[in-house]
This record gives structure tokens, sequence and C-alpha cells, in this order.
């Protein structure tokens, strides 16, 4: 079907109406904290239009990497897309910095932030948006060795902005990831570092609360373009 024909991303009205959330902010951080970045999902009935849509893109433009890069995103056509998971070498004992991976100090050029089209079910106050990437968010050269096959795994995570805001819900009846020794929790911090400082600089502690995840491959709809997802939501003023 032309994607003309096809039914593209939903209005705030749609989302309130026809696939409101499943889930509270709380339970968001839940999942998250617990590791499964699996249980992030999108509405169900939201999942089926976001799949024909897809289909759709692929038969208009070939693939979803060349209708983000070159059309959502406008980047020129000499950018060549990277992977979020960089096809790397073995992987180094020590994150060493490298302007080829995801910096917070990365040129402007080579980020965008926009909201998602797709979002995932969240709360109406909660903004799903996406940092894109001109290069890899994962790779060799900033995950230390110790950590780099549980995060190709699980993905990486972080909160900002939590202080004084509502806790996690602990996910029930999920089976609990294996819990980090203290060197690990340690190598995993170094690993957010980048990607904490950048969405502080962009969603300010003081006015915004958020948790950012990096999905592992078998959860990418999109792993051949880099990018990083982060629920933001707006802190009450009391």
């Amino acid at each position: 079907m032309p994607l003309a024909d096809v039914p593209g991303p939903a209005t705030e009205e749609e989302m309130r109406n026809l696939y409101p959330p499943l889930y509270t902010f709380p339970q968001l951080k839940g999942f998250i904290e617990s590791g499964d970045l699996g249980l992030l999902k999108r509405h169900p009935d939201f999942q089926k239009r976001y799949n024909t849509w897809c289909d759709a893109v692929k038969e208009e433009h070939g693939t979803l990497v060349e209708y983000l890069l070159h059309v959502r995103l406008g980047w020129a056509e000499d950018v060549k897309p990277k992977p979020t998971y960089a096809n790397s070498a073995t992987p180094s004992a020590t994150a060493t910095p490298n302007p080829m991976v995801f910096r917070a100090d990365l040129p402007e050029e080579y980020i965008k932030v926009i909201p998602n089209d797709w979002p995932y079910s969240v709360p109406l106050d909660v903004s799903h948006f996406v940092i894109w990437s001109r290069v890899p968010a994962i790779s060799s050269a900033n995950i230390p060795l110790a950590i780099y096959a549980r995060v190709k795994e699980d993905g990486l995570w972080g909160f900002t902005g939590s202080e004084g805001q509502e806790k996690a819900i602990p996910t029930v009846g999920v089976e609990p990831k294996a819990p980090m020794s203290e060197s690990e929790k340690e190598f995993f911090a170094q690993a957010c570092r980048e990607f904490e400082i950048f969405v502080k600089r962009e969603w300010l502690e003081d006015e915004w609360e958020c948790a950012w995840f990096v999905n592992p491959p078998r959860l990418q709809s999109v792993p051949g373009l880099a990018h990083i997802h982060v629920f933001a939501r707006k802190k009450k003023i009391t």
C-alpha cells in the first residue's frame, strides 16, 4: 500500500483516545530498573499501525534507515548511517574516549533530538524522545570488556532528576537479571557517563525527570541507525 494511503504517526488526541497509556511512569522506571528493556512496549493497536507504516516506508524508500536519515532527520545524502552497536573488533579492557562513538560533546551536526513519532506506551505527561546519532552509541571503545557482553544482551540505561520524585515500582512476575558485582556496577556507571551528561544537559534536572536507555540489538526496530531513547517528564512546580 502506498505510504500516502497508510495512517502515519498519531495525533495527541488519537494517543489519548485510541491508544491510552498502559503504564504509569513509576512502572516504566521499574521496567528499566529491572534491566529487562523488553518490557517497554507500544500499545498493541499502535504497534500494528506502526508495522503497517513501516512496510509502506520500506516499499517507497527501500529501508527505514533511508527514510529516517534523509527524510525525517534531513541529513545530507553523503551521510552514511552508523548502527547503534558498532561492528567492532575485540573489546578493550577499559573504556577509551573515542570521537567515533557517542560522546556528550559531539559536534551539533552529529546529533538530532526529536520526539519519537511512534512512542512507547507512556503516560500523557511523559514525552518520548529519540537522540539520533551519526556515530555508533555502543562500541568496544566506550564499553569496558568486563560488561561488554552484558550490555549487548541487555542494553544501557539510567535516570536523571529523580531525587524527590516517585519511586520506581518493582516489576512483578519477571525473573530478575543476575545481580552485578561491585566492579561491574562501576564499569556500568562508567559506560553510562557520556549518555548521562548529555541527558542532563538537554533536560535540566531542576526542570525534568528522565529515564534514558539504549536498547540491545535484539530489541531494536531500527538497528542500522544509532539512537538512544529518553522518557522525559516535566517536574511540577510546588
